[in-house]
C-alpha cells in the first residue's frame, strides 16, 4: 500500500523536524509526505526546507490566511490533498505537526488495512 501523508503546519518550529525523523526513521517507507506551511511567522519554513527531498517529504508554503481556527487546518490540509494525484495512494493520513511517531506506527496501520480490506479509517495509536 502506498500512503499519502499531509501535515498542516503553522509556527511548528520546535516540534517539525522531530516529527519529520520520526516518519523518516519508519520501517514502512512506501509514503509520501506534503508539508502544508501555513505561513508561519517562526522558522518552520527554513527548518522543513532543509529537510525535502523533493521525493518522499515536500514542501508547499502559503501566505498566511486569515485566522480561522478548526477551518484554517481543513483548508490547509485540502491544499496539500489537492497537489498530490489520488490515484497514486491507497491510504490518506492527516497528522499533526507536534508528534512523534513509534517507530513501527506506519507498518501497524498498513498491517491493519491489509488484514481487513473493509476497513475505511484507523486512527490514534494502534
Amino acid at each position: 500500500m502506498k500512503f499519502l501523508i499531509i501535515i498542516p503546519t503553522h509556527n511548528e518550529e520546535e516540534n517539525i523536524l522531530l516529527t519529520l525523523n520520526s516518519l523518516k526513521s519508519q520501517g514502512f517507507q512506501d509514503f509520501t509526505c506534503v508539508i502544508v506551511n501555513d505561513g508561519s511567522t517562526d522558522r518552520t519554513r527554513e527548518m522543513v526546507e532543509g529537510f525535502v527531498d523533493k521525493k518522499q517529504f515536500q514542501l508547499i508554503n502559503l501566505e498566511k490566511s486569515a485566522h480561522s481556527p478548526g477551518a484554517k487546518v481543513v483548508s490547509t490540509f485540502y491544499k496539500g490533498l489537492s497537489s498530490q494525484n489520488l490515484d497514486d495512494f491507497d491510504v490518506i493520513c492527516k497528522f499533526d505537526a507536534d508528534i512523534i511517531f513509534p517507530e513501527n506506527y506506519l507498518e501497524e496501520i498498513n498491517r491493519i488495512y491489509e488484514e481487513n480490506p473493509r476497513a475505511g479509517m484507523v486512527s490514534g495509536l494502534v
